[in-house]
């Protein structure tokens, strides 16, 4: 009889892991296929030709990427779990370190494009304001 309630706890436990990994699969998947990235189909062609510097500057990218990275390091260390693989866990989470890394250097991005356009904005008002005070 223990030997039964052992193997069914062992058993709840890999399912669990298992869960885990097929959901991080079915992220990666998800976010790998572009169905997360709401597109514009009303673009014009001024918004086409802009889009290359847009995406140069901003993080969204970097966040996508990270995202899927982190999600398939979580893959990779759950496999390991459940194989008993000590460098697949590792690299699992060195790839998972990885993910979160460029998942906070496209949130930097982002945060360093809004105070630029910030800067920007208040240039452009107080260029505004000299003009006015003159005219």
């Amino acid at each position: 009889m223990f030997s039964s309630q052992l193997l069914i706890g062992r058993l709840k436990a890999y399912s669990g892991k298992l869960t885990t990994a097929v959901s991080a699969i079915a992220l990666s998947l998800f976010l790998w296929s572009g169905f997360a990235i709401a597109t514009d189909m009303t673009a014009n062609a001024g918004t086409i030709q802009a889009l290359p510097s847009v995406i140069a500057t901003s993080g969204v990218a970097d966040q996508a990427e990270g995202t899927a990275e982190k999600g398939m390091g979580t893959v990779r260390r759950n496999l390991g779990d459940i194989t008993k693989d000590t460098s697949e866990q590792a690299e699992g989470a060195m790839q998972q370190a990885k993910g979160e890394a460029k998942q906070n250097m496209g949130t930097t991005k982002n945060k360093l494009d809004d105070a630029k356009n910030a800067v920007e904005e208040k240039s452009e008002n107080i260029i505004d304001s000299v003009k006015n005070f003159f005219n």
